[in-house]
């Protein structure tokens, strides 16, 4: 009688199939909602996410306080954890992106207002749609982790990484940019990408941003602090530190001893309102200081920024007088090549096809090879539809807006530049911020696997005010990390440098201010790196991985 009273009193009830149907939709089970546990009250879900986007604008390049991308994702994990929707999960991780590009893309206005000479209010407009679009990319992320939580059964610790690589890999943005970028200006932090990228990278911010979610969450529902997640966070860390001691110094070593260019970068601080409205005046201050820097000893490459040569130019020109009185150097000139257009092919009032180049330029003065610029950045370089509606694009330049708009052929080749004995990978403006686009150009160029001997980028940062000149120089430190050569920067006001390969700016410019910077570049021929030899093998796996949780538990849902 006993037994089967306590067996009457104490056995668990039947749940109802409506309410097992209403867990199996929303993801849960019994386990994911224990009712006596601690949680977060939903009014603190949005302010977690909102606090995730200020973390990671502050701890990015402008704000720069490193640290706290450390833990900025940490919030916005807490928050996902408490969230019984994947389209709630997506929502609230799409106002953290907005949020956090608010805070990083504010220069944006000064762009649309002085250069598409859009009235402030359309400005604002544009720089708000801008981020919802590019915050789009950390919705993924969120909602790619809450899935993957609901399909595995993991901790959102240790799914972070993998969904953060996911979506860094395959989310098209108009301005690249990875989490990892936000340690540019830390070196020993940032050696490791020379062995999975800067996807690597940012999976071990995101692991241990997991490893603080976790710790939070078990302090918030009162639970024993599970060990695995933070141990294996710090091993990561460490790791990333100890390797980056160790790296460094054999870098340096093998520069050292290494056969050495001296480059002179010529920043003439021409800003694209002058060099569009007085050609001649531009140029002629390029060649001056041209000029004097030929003067300086063993000088065995002059460098101008993109489009500085801004006149039409012919492949094979003769361009002595033009850009030097006399040209006994190499030299590596941004210009508007031209073609042109056969009769046959003739669709417009055209008569040339344009590209934004780079001039490998040979002593004696002819242009004898040409890098053109293969990655257009939309409403910059091209206009999307502009062979279909050209008369709509010349009616919004008839009535003043985006009057500086060009559009140019889209390059093929991935070949360097020849300075001589040496071969240079170029590439033009935002190019050197995409890791995929720099490891093609850096690719063998003869049968023995020779790869470039360094790196040059030729950019016109003067559309985007004092601001976005700092962020694209940090953004493109990872470059000369990534393949273990020397960068060469240089751009029409600011900043140009020369980037080492450990990623140190050993020598830069001044922002709006005509100067001239010379060093000893070395001339590397070792070969691939283990990036440059997988490439983002990381982030493949990383979107196979979530393209299968996604389907699985996409089927567990519908069946």
């Amino acid at each position: 009688m006993l037994r089967q009273f306590a067996k009457r009193r104490f056995r668990r009830p039947a749940q109802s199939a409506k309410t097992q149907r209403e867990k199996l939709q929303c993801g849960l089970t019994d386990s994911d909602v224990p009712s006596k546990v601690p949680r977060v009250k939903p009014q603190f879900i949005l302010p977690l996410a909102v606090l995730s986007g200020v973390l990671y604008f502050l701890g990015f390049i402008g704000f720069d306080q490193w640290y706290l991308e450390w833990i900025a994702l940490a919030p916005l994990i807490v928050a996902l954890e408490h969230i019984e929707t994947g389209r709630r999960a997506f929502f609230v991780s799409w106002l953290m992106g907005w949020v956090t590009h608010l805070g990083g893309y504010y220069w944006v206005v000064h762009l649309l207002t002085v250069f598409a000479f859009l009235p402030l209010p359309l400005a604002v407009l544009g720089y708000v749609l801008l981020c919802l679009v590019q915050g789009g990319s950390l919705a993924v992320f969120g909602w790619l982790a809450w899935q993957l939580k609901r399909t595995t059964g993991l901790a959102l610790g240790w799914i972070a990484p993998v969904a953060l690589i996911a979506t860094e890999f395959a989310y098209p943005l108009i301005f690249q940019s990875y989490t990892a970028n936000s340690q540019a200006w830390m070196p020993v932090l940032i050696q490791i990408v020379d062995l999975g990228g800067v996807l690597l990278l940012s999976g071990v911010i995101a692991l241990v941003n997991g490893a603080v979610a976790e710790y939070a969450i078990s302090v918030i529902r009162r639970q024993r602090i599970r060990i695995a997640l933070p141990a294996v966070a710090f091993v990561a860390l460490a790791a990333t530190v100890i390797y980056g001691v160790v790296r460094m110094p054999q870098i340096d070593a093998r520069d050292a001893a290494a056969p050495k260019l001296k480059v002179v970068v010529v920043q003439a601080n021409v800003g694209e309102a002058d060099k569009l409205e007085k050609v001649n005046e531009g140029i002629e201050k390029y060649r001056t200081m041209t000029d004097i820097a030929l003067t300086t000893p063993n000088i065995g490459l002059v460098v101008w920024p993109e489009s500085g040569f801004n006149t039409l130019v012919a492949l094979n020109a003769d361009l002595t007088g033009h850009v030097a009185t006399r040209i006994d150097t190499p030299m590596l000139v941004g210009a508007v090549r031209a073609e042109p257009v056969p009769d046959a092919e003739r669709k417009g009032p055209e008569q040339y096809r344009v590209w934004n180049s780079i001039l490998a330029i040979a002593p004696g003065g002819r242009a004898i090879a040409s890098y053109d610029k293969v990655k257009l950045l939309i409403f910059g370089e091209y206009l999307p539809g502009y062979e279909t509606f050209p008369a709509f694009y010349e009616s919004l330049r008839d009535a003043g807006i985006l009057p500086y708009i060009s559009v140019f052929a889209r390059g093929q080749s991935f070949a360097p530049l020849p300075v001589g004995p040496y071969r240079i990978s170029a590439d033009v403006c935002y190019e050197d911020i995409l890791p995929r686009h720099i490891r093609n150009l850096m690719g063998p160029i003869d049968s023995n696997g020779t790869r470039p001997h360094a790196m040059f980028n030729g950019t016109n940062d003067s559309w985007y005010g004092p601001v976005e000149p700092r962020i694209h120089l940090a953004l493109s430190i990872f470059r000369a990390v990534e393949h273990r050569r020397w960068l060469i920067r240089s751009t029409a006001t600011g900043i140009s440098a020369f980037i080492d390969a450990n990623g140190r700016i050993v020598r830069q410019s001044d922002f709006e201010k005509a100067e001239t910077l010379t060093r000893d570049v070395p001339m590397i021929s070792a070969g691939p790196t283990v990036y440059g030899r997988i490439g983002d093998l990381l982030g493949w796996l990383a979107l196979l991985a979530v393209t299968v949780g996604v389907f699985v538990r996409h089927r567990a849902t519908r069946h």
